[in-house]
């Protein structure tokens, strides 16, 4: 994959950077809008600089740049760099990327006073299908250099990324589950209709800002998915027969269907 640049740029550097007194990690899986929000938690300059440090692609760029040897040192000197004034530290996992530094669980306890948010997204197929989109064309974020044109639909391959999304999303509950950690659970839904209100949520959760406070943001990346492709791969992959449903198949139908309850 083509790296994305901009979160090795300089200027996201904090000078004086002081010691974590707050760690936030936003749990997420793929296409779930962790970029959207990431950027809008840094561009409030109280919430850190949520990117994926850990993504192996970006630890192996991190580690050249900062002459590190392994991911607990490189982790450790972005810390020293990427806390902001307030003493907050953040920074945006999917479940995989834990591995790198000895799993899921391993990054947990390593970040101080640990506040998790858990982002999802509630149409799942939705998501699924920008997956798939994403693995063929390579572009995860707007701005970021394509590694092939275009993308063909596909099936089979949204019927893996449906499973990989609801493998991720189960494996981050039961590493919560185990460490005994209450994360705060968002959705993408609504962080896209009101994203201020949704990083006002982060800022209070973490003690970034008070209880009565709030914060106002607007989105910093551009979306993607637009034009009538995800609707009419959705469409296809629904009226398309098929066997026994997976456990993604499940749970993005079901999340389908309460959103046509609440819209109904």
């Amino acid at each position: 994959m083509h790296l994305y640049r901009s979160q090795f740029s300089d200027t996201l550097d904090v000078a004086g950077s002081p010691a974590p007194r707050v760690s936030v990690l936003i749990a997420s899986t793929p296409r779930c809008g962790s970029h959207m929000v990431g950027h809008a938690m840094t561009a409030t300059g109280l919430l850190g600089r949520p990117f994926e440090y850990l993504n192996p692609a970006n630890l192996a760029e991190w580690r050249r740049r900062l002459g590190t040897e392994g991911a607990q040192d490189s982790l450790a000197a972005l810390v020293a760099r990427r806390t902001t004034a307030n003493g907050v530290f953040s920074i945006k996992a999917h479940q995989s990327h834990g591995e790198s530094i000895g799993g899921a669980d391993q990054l947990l306890a390593a970040l101080p006073n640990l506040h998790v948010v858990h982002l999802r997204r509630a149409d799942v197929l939705r998501q699924a299908v920008s997956y798939a989109v994403a693995r063929q064309t390579g572009v995860w974020i707007a701005g970021q250099e394509a590694v092939a044109d275009d993308a063909r639909y596909d099936r089979d391959a949204i019927a893996a990324c449906l499973d990989d999304i609801a493998i991720q999303n189960a494996r981050w509950s039961a590493v919560f589950a185990k460490l005994g950690i209450r994360p705060l659970t968002l959705v993408y839904e609504d962080a896209a209709a009101d994203l201020s209100a949704t990083v006002t949520r982060i800022g209070r959760f973490c003690g970034a800002i008070g209880a009565e406070d709030t914060l106002e943001v607007e989105a910093a990346t551009e979306r993607q998915g637009k034009g009538g492709r995800a609707d009419d791969w959705i469409e296809r992959y629904a009226a398309e027969p098929r066997g026994a449903p997976s456990l993604g198949r499940r749970i993005a139908s079901s999340a389908r269907r309460r959103l046509q309850k609440v819209a109904s």
